[in-house]
C-alpha cells in the first residue's frame, strides 16, 4: 500500500511485516494485529503511532521506540492518508477483478461441439414409404 503522508509516499506492507515488528505493534497497541487494523480505521492514536513507526521501519529508518513518534507527527493527517490509500487499493483490486471477469467471459469456449458420426448422415432414419394403393395380381 502506498501512503502519501508528510510530503512523501511511504510503502506499507502489512503482509510483509516480520515477527519483531508484529510483536512490537501488539505490545504497544495492546491488541492483536486484526484488532490493530480495526483500530487504524477507527483512528486510534496508538494504532496510528504504531503505523507510523512500522512505515519508517519498512523504509529502512531507525524510528526509535514505537511509542515515540517524534516531533511533528500528525495522527489525523496519517489517518486520512491511510484511509485514502486503503480506498485506492480496494478500487484497484475491484478493477482488476472486473477486468479478469470480463476477460473470462470474452474468451470463447475451448471445448469443441460434439461431432456427428459420418455413418449416421448416410443412414436413413425413416423407412421407405409403402405404396399408397395395393394392386391385385392379374
Amino acid at each position: 500500500m502506498k501512503i502519501d503522508y508528510d510530503g512523501q509516499v511511504w510503502d506499507f506492507d502489512l503482509l510483509g511485516m516480520e515477527m519483531p515488528l508484529c510483536e512490537a505493534v501488539e505490545k504497544y497497541v495492546g491488541k492483536g494485529l486484526g484488532e490493530w487494523g480495526s483500530q487504524l480505521a477507527a483512528g486510534s492514536v496508538k494504532s496510528l503511532t504504531a503505523l507510523w513507526w512500522v512505515m519508517r521501519k519498512q523504509a529502512g529508518q531507525d524510528p526509535g521506540p514505537v511509542g515515540q513518534p517524534g516531533e511533528g507527527f500528525r495522527p489525523v493527517r496519517l489517518l486520512l492518508a491511510f484511509l485514502a490509500a486503503a480506498q485506492a487499493d480496494a478500487e484497484a483490486e475491484a478493477e482488476a477483478e472486473a477486468a479478469a471477469q470480463a476477460e473470462a467471459e470474452a474468451e470463447p469456449d475451448p471445448t469443441p461441439p460434439p461431432a456427428s458420426s459420418p455413418a449416421s448422415a448416410a443412414t436413413p432414419t425413416t423407412p421407405a414409404a409403402a405404396p399408397a394403393t395395393l394392386s391385385l395380381p392379374g
